[in-house]
């Protein structure tokens, strides 16, 4: 019997720490409207789905993590805010700019002339 009340209180609490930890902030999947702006929480935010296609990202505060890494091809512009930001651009092109803006920042770029305002720089070959 104690088992199974066990299983039950973790059966109820699993489902309820997940949708606590999503609303912190939100998966952004940008699309054709740009630019494509965070909701300035703690948001993961993707770039358009394809290669050669050229996205500009926005972040507002909190701790973004921006993958801009996946296509190649493009360009990828991505502006940082004042939170503490992770912006990925280093997708096999030379062509984007990874601004982390007033926050502090790390930015994975694949070359150093990607990266502005950056409070860390990791370049990727």
């Amino acid at each position: 019997m104690r088992k199974l009340m066990v299983v039950g209180l973790v059966a109820v609490l699993v489902p309820l720490a997940a949708a606590a930890a999503l609303a912190d902030g939100a998966l952004i999947q940008c699309n054709n409207v740009l630019p494509c702006v965070a909701s300035g929480d703690n948001d993961r935010v993707q770039e358009r789905e394809g290669d050669g296609l050229r996205d500009d990202i926005r972040l507002r505060g909190g701790r973004d993590l921006v993958l801009a890494n996946k296509y190649t091809a493009d360009r990828d512009d991505v502006s940082g805010g004042t939170g503490r930001d992770k912006i990925n651009v280093a997708d096999g092109d030379r062509r984007d700019t990874a601004d982390g803006g007033s926050g502090r920042d790390l930015c994975i770029v694949d070359a150093r002339i990607e990266a502005k305002s950056c409070a860390s720089v990791q370049v990727v070959r």
